[in-house]
């Protein structure tokens, strides 16, 4: 039982002093009120302190990033030449050099034209060496690495050793990672997802992880909703799974389809050139094979989750959509980061009921004036992340990371300090977008994200009153819980 907590509605924008009663993983009972209660009932008192739904991350992939955290990580750098003396330095010691989540828009100089396959030779021209974009669509390698990378995998500059899309995102299922290194990821992403409040992910996957949670379900401490990516689709439909397969803890969500890339790699799809380049972006899916799949996808009961990020890869999937999908959406396939967006676009998001599934911690990183979105977009990046635009056109808009950084007070310091009115959220509906509307995508709308009798006892317990804090950064998590067991405090 918890105490005289502040329990924080964000629908109704209001906090009222309450005592939860919590039974095996379910809110039991919940008081508007506090006096003395019988005694030799076992409580914890929150002298004050402020209850929230845990997080739901609606778009993770918390298990590479476990990976990532046992590789060497480039994310400080702030220049190439800083990049090439980490990866030199740890070269010296290993056989193989995976390196990611470098982001050029923190270097002090522009300097992609140096980072190619002769560059990373120079470090070693024996050892693989793979250097991956943070975006994950991009990624250049040395002349042994490249000599592992078939020649049926596309979109590869042999020449140049630079790799876009297909390759450069499945570049694990050419360099596997052991099962040792899988469970360790798990582990270690765990521990850091729960440590910022998350307490269910929607994770993207592939049927060999989806195994490894399986076979560790009862020791998990998160919540797992799997999207298998698009070349398993046909293997998925064939076996019977169906959308909601699974419990509270591990459950089948559906197809993970990408039909552009990003605006870092300049690859997102855009009706526009990018300011740098003549360059527009690919739509990396034919008209027929988007209808064969959701054709397909609405026949066998598999939710789609579509990643578009250009405006004209939006539209195209639109159109698609709007010629094969079942009225008013009952699988409630989503669109994921849907990042440029022109006002048919939001309209019809909307009029098809698609779900809209957004990361603001992209706002926070990238659309800053005279950041990144701005220097490949021009004024379009104000355009970037409509947040409230959707959410007006009646869409269902929900909230997630990409693990680009993982982070829900971080995203919501994006969303409520948008650059753009199209995008600014207040702070209630940023944070209801990363509690309670997530929850919709997975059809678990009536137990999970709410601080209501009946829904599972999901936490987060903060030190202030998240209603009032103007600076996300003062806020502190203090503990959370996952099915009525404290795994934080």
């Amino acid at each position: 039982m918890l105490k005289n907590a502040h329990c924080v509605d964000f629908a109704a924008r209001k906090l009222r002093l309450c005592t939860l009663f919590i039974e095996r993983d379910k809110i039991k009972a919940k008081l508007l009120h506090y006096g003395q209660l019988p005694k030799g009932i076992p409580h914890i008192n929150l002298q004050g302190r402020y209850v929230i739904p845990g997080f739901t991350d609606a778009h993770s992939h918390l298990i590479s990033r476990g990976i990532e955290m046992q590789r060497l990580d480039l994310s400080s750098c702030r220049s190439l030449d800083e990049c090439l003396q980490k990866i030199g330095a740890y070269a010296k010691t290993n056989a193989l050099v995976f390196a990611s989540n470098w982001d050029e828009n923190y270097w002090r100089h522009n300097e992609m034209k140096r980072l190619n396959r002769k560059t990373l030779d120079k470090i070693s021209e024996k050892k693989p060496i793979i250097v991956r974009r943070v975006c994950g669509h991009y990624a250049a390698v040395n002349t042994a690495a490249l000599r592992r990378i078939d020649k049926c995998w596309k979109i590869v500059d042999r020449k140049k050793g630079l790799l876009y899309e297909d390759v450069a995102l499945n570049l694990n299922d050419i360099f596997i990672p052991t099962d040792k290194m899988l469970e360790k990821a798990l582990t270690l992403a765990t521990r850091k997802a729960i440590n910022l409040g998350i307490t269910s992910v929607h994770e993207i996957s592939n049927p060999r992880r989806f195994r490894m949670l399986q076979k560790h379900r009862q020791y998990l401490k998160l919540r797992f909703a799997i999207y298998l990516i698009e070349k398993y689709h046909d293997s998925i439909v064939a076996s019977g799974l169906r959308t909601g397969y699974g419990d509270d803890w591990l459950r089948f969500a559906g197809s993970k389809i990408f039909v552009d890339g990003s605006v870092g790699a300049r690859t997102a799809a855009l009706w526009r050139p990018y300011a740098d380049t003549r360059r527009r972006g690919n739509i990396l899916i034919s008209a027929r094979r988007l209808k064969r799949i959701v054709r397909s996808a609405e026949e066998n009961g598999v939710q789609l989750m579509i990643h578009s990020i250009g405006d004209r890869s939006t539209r195209f999937v639109l159109e698609g959509l709007k010629k094969n999908l079942v009225r008013n959406n009952p699988l409630r396939h989503r669109i994921e980061h849907l990042e440029l967006t022109t006002d048919k676009d939001i309209k019809d998001m909307g009029r098809l009921r698609i779900i809209a599934s957004m990361q603001p911690n992209f706002v926070r990183r990238w659309q800053n004036p005279g950041s990144l979105y701005e220097k490949l977009l021009g004024q379009r990046y104000l355009r970037m992340n409509c947040f409230k635009s959707l959410l007006d056109s009646q869409a269902k808009v929900l909230f997630g990371s990409d693990c680009m950084p993982l982070g829900p007070l971080y995203g919501i310091g994006g969303a409520v300090r948008h650059p753009s009115i199209c995008g600014r959220l207040d702070i209630a509906d940023a944070f209801r977008l990363y509690t309670e509307t997530a929850s919709y995508a997975t059809f678990e709308e009536a137990r999970k994200g709410k601080i209501e009798p009946g829904y599972l006892a999901d936490l987060v317990i903060l030190d202030k009153n998240p209603l009032e804090e103007k600076n996300l950064h003062n806020l502190k998590i203090v503990s959370v819980m996952v099915g009525g067991n404290f795994v934080k405090s």
